[in-house]
């Protein structure tokens, strides 16, 4: 039967499209992972680049806190060149760093 043949043939035909339109999901699916796939990695990448710009920085300010500290050490205030309402002493050759600090940060 020439019937059975065509009806099996169109049965086949459908299988056939069915997996196409399938296989063309998968390709489209598989595309588009990859896609995603490379974003990944491009942020990826640019987040080890953020983390070693930050890591740099970190380390120029641990050497500008030691200069700071190195340069800071130098200076020496003795508590004696106070008057007696806690003003540093304009006169005082020894608090002359106090009242120049006092005078540009504005507190008389």
């Amino acid at each position: 039967s020439l019937q059975q043949i065509i009806k099996g043939a169109d049965q086949v035909v459908d299988v056939i499209t069915q997996v196409a339109a399938a296989s063309e999901e998968q390709s489209s699916a598989s595309e588009q992972i990859s896609k995603n796939i490379e974003a990944i990695s491009n942020v990826t990448n640019e987040s080890a680049s953020g983390v070693q710009q930050i890591a740099r920085a970190a380390e120029d300010l641990n050497r500008l806190t030691i200069n700071l500290q190195e340069l800071v050490s130098k200076f020496k205030i003795e508590a004696h060149s106070m008057l007696s309402d806690g003003k540093p002493d304009q006169h005082s050759t020894r608090s002359k760093l106090a009242y120049r600090r006092e005078k540009i940060i504005g507190h008389n």
